[in-house]
């Protein structure tokens, strides 16, 4: 028409009413929202402002961790060379410490508005125009946190409770109030031990919960003393529909089907076999997967599941007594025990929990390698993998502590509620499968996959059970304490991306292949419906699913960290909707992911172990026999299995093979190099930030510039929910 029209950017928010209206909301260029809360940065701006020590102020909402939305403060101290012209990176002029603003600011500001991070400049960084720039306004140093003068003590009650759980579970002390779970070295598997321990104190949590407030003063005003979680008290006896994990195992068609464990052995002192055998009963009426029982039709092959009502009489607990076997045959002795043990599940029959009580007397030999010959008592506990998984082994083994205390008081053992029943959640599984959020994964999951085979030190070699083998390897109790704590703060990582990065940089080395196809198994218990809680259920909950991680094996393993951690937070709900859509979703998603190439590395993480178990023992040296967990007749459907726990203060890796494939030295080679990338990693973090390479800088948040919007957005969701 003729007539330059000219439009303005306002900073005004509006909505548009359904008549074409629009209806003001707010201002949007000083106004964030946070944790539910709508903030004036303005406002904080103008009280950090009145400080005396502070000539010029900036405060602004950094997501340098990705999902960890904070306020962080900008701060140029009053006795600074200028306050507006100058560097933006930090100096050592003298600025009030962070415990001082924040106790000057909780003055006249509630505690969401007081930021979590300082840092303090030379000058502002301005733009053209003489505003402030806060683009150009830098990361805060990622070991903040742990500096003396950042900690805060809990405040309330309730702080103080969570205080406690968090120290105990991580093992750090003090905790502040402002200490983010994920930098202590938590991790989705404690977090649901934390989940746990909090509602034997009247608490209630949920995962949403930990991941989107992930400091103990975040998480407090959220926590509830009263939750609607549907958890039958009572046995849930029945007809149980086979979950995605169940039906993977089961489709293998092994020949020893009923032969497929896991165990745990532990060192005890005393233990009373019938006592015993009655908390072991209590264990498995209370725990009702331990009474599952498998039927299969001869005509089709179909597997289904009910749960049974009764507990075994006898038969949970067979005793030897193993005081008599010379020094140089107890492990012989151990390992044939372990091995009957293991063997010994009748899936049809049950129950399937077995355990063995050794008395092996008091020895003072040492063995060839010199270490101690195993004395005292050893139990060993295998349940079939159909009914557990690790997270369950934590609550298990707690109990049993808690039952045998009480028995041997001549007391009923009055354990913790239950929470949601295996047979519930199999139940809400199978609805969800054909639900729209389910099939929204698809497209995901349906992206083709690359097919690559391993080398092989032996091509014509059989990949059976009785040629595997294990390399187990560990860092040592420094090196663990600062892969816990030091590279998630400084990172802004967990420990399951670090040890992905690592596997992905040593396998890349020895293909010589950027991109690697692994199956990720992940704990299951994903938080999908609002009224579940699975935090003390005991069954299979077990995720596995594949991943294709890109990492360049020549690159340093830091460039590559944001790398992974992107890709990886592109996985819809943690991994669980892969077996849902492929064992339970409509028939059109199955087909596709069954034609899928099969992952020949398995990757599994297994969180932390306590080292002892109050009322039990403690956990055996590893190298002590528990007997064989699967059968050793009939095939391995992964080449290389890489299992990382934390046990005790040390960080452990095994790597497990066919020595038809493999030769040992090859593995050992791998294991070293997955060990060197997480050293690698330990000592960036340990640098000073200002020492670090721009490309180390760029992990600390910037590196998500380059990643695209779709990328981000996932890694937006899986941090935050």
């Amino acid at each position: 028409d003729g007539v330059t029209h000219h439009v303005y950017r306002t900073g005004d928010l509006v909505k548009r009413r359904a008549n074409g209206e629009l209806e003001f909301v707010g201002r949007i260029d000083d106004q964030v929202k946070l944790r539910g809360y709508r903030i004036e940065l303005g406002e904080i701006e103008s009280q950090l402002q009145a400080h005396p020590q502070i000539a010029a102020v900036s405060v602004i909402v950094r997501q340098d961790t990705p999902g960890d939305k904070r306020l962080v403060g900008y701060i140029v101290p009053t006795d600074s060379t200028s306050t507006r012209i100058g560097t933006n990176t930090n100096t050592n002029t003298t600025s009030p410490s962070t415990k001082d603003l924040r106790t000057f600011l909780a003055l006249t500001l509630p505690e969401y508005m007081v930021p979590a991070a300082f840092v303090t400049l030379e000058a502002l960084p301005l733009t053209p125009n003489g505003k402030v720039d806060r683009k150009a306004l830098p990361a805060p140093d990622p070991r903040e946190r742990g500096r003396d003068d950042t900690y805060t003590p809990p405040r309330t009650e309730l702080e103080h409770t969570l205080a406690a759980i968090w120290s105990e579970i991580l093992g750090v002390t003090p905790v502040g109030i402002h200490d983010n779970f994920f930098h202590l070295g938590g991790d989705s598997i404690v977090s649901i031990q934390m989940i746990a321990r909090a509602k034997k104190r009247g608490l209630h949590l949920t995962p949403r919960m930990i991941f989107k407030y992930q400091t103990v003063a975040e998480i407090a005003p959220q926590v509830r003393t009263e939750a609607v979680i549907d958890a039958e008290q009572g046995p849930v006896t029945g007809d149980v529909l086979l979950t995605p994990i169940q039906q993977w195992f089961l489709e293998k068609r092994l020949p020893a089907q009923h032969h497929f464990n896991q165990a745990e052995l532990l060192v005890t002192e005393g233990l009373d076999a019938d006592t015993l055998a009655a908390a072991i009963g209590d264990v498995v009426t209370h725990h009702d997967a331990l009474r599952l029982r498998y039927r299969r039709d001869t005509a089709t092959g179909a597997w289904t599941q009910h749960l049974g009502a009764a507990v075994p009489a006898t038969g949970l607990v067979q005793t030897h007594d193993l005081t008599a076997v010379p020094d140089a045959d107890l492990p012989a002795a151990m390992q044939r025990i372990g091995d009957a043990t293991q063997q010994s599940f009748d899936l049809t029959a049950g129950p399937l929990l077995r355990s063995a009580l050794m008395n092996l007397g008091t020895r003072s030999a040492t063995q060839d390698d010199g270490d101690p010959t195993p004395s005292g008592q050893r139990l060993l506990i295998a349940v079939h993998h159909l009914a557990i998984d690790s997270v369950s082994w934590r609550v298990l083994l707690e109990d049993l502590g808690a039952a045998y205390a009480a028995r041997a008081l001549g007391q009923v053992p009055a354990l913790p509620d239950k929470t949601t029943s295996f047979k519930a959640w199999a139940d809400k599984l199978a609805a969800h499968a054909v639900s729209d959020r389910a099939r929204a994964e698809f497209a995901y999951w349906a992206e083709p996959k690359p097919g690559h085979r391993l080398p092989r030190d032996h091509a014509d070699g059989a990949n059976t059970g009785d040629s595997a083998d294990t390399v187990r390897v560990s860092l040592d109790p420094q090196e663990t304490g600062a892969l816990l704590r030091d590279v998630p703060r400084a990172f802004a990582t967990r420990i399951n991306d670090a040890l992905l990065t690592a596997i992905a940089h040593a396998v890349g080395g020895w293909t010589g292949r950027r991109r690697t196809l692994i199956g990720l198994e992940g704990h299951g218990r994903e938080d999908l419906f609002a009224d579940t809680d699975l935090s003390r259920t005991v069954g299979w909950f077990t995720s596995v699913f594949p991943v294709v991680l890109d990492a360049d094996p020549a690159a340093d393993p830091v460039d590559s960290l944001a790398a992974v951690q992107a890709q990886l937070a592109r996985i819809p709900d943690n991994g669980v909707g892969y077996g849902v859509l492929r064992y339970l979703g409509a028939g059109d998603t199955a087909p596709v992911l069954q034609a899928q190439p099969y992952p020949e590395i398995n990757v599994n993480y297994l969180g932390r172990f306590a080292e002892t178990l109050p009322g039990i023992g403690r956990y055996a040296d590893p190298a002590e026999s528990r007997g064989r967990s699967a059968s050793p007749h009939g095939p391995r459907w992964n080449v290389l299995d890489v299992t990382g726990a934390v046990e005790g203060d040390v960080f452990r890796l095994y790597l497990t093979f066919s020595a038809a494939l493999h030769d040992r030295a090859t593995v050992e080679r791998l294991a070293a190099d997955i060990l060197a990338v997480l050293r690698r990693l330990i000592e960036a973090a340990a640098q000073d930030p200002a020492e670090r390479t721009r490309a180390d800088r760029a992990t600390e948040g910037t590196a998500l510039t380059d990643v695209s919007d779709s990328d981000l957005a996932a890694i937006l969701k899986r941090f935050s929910v």
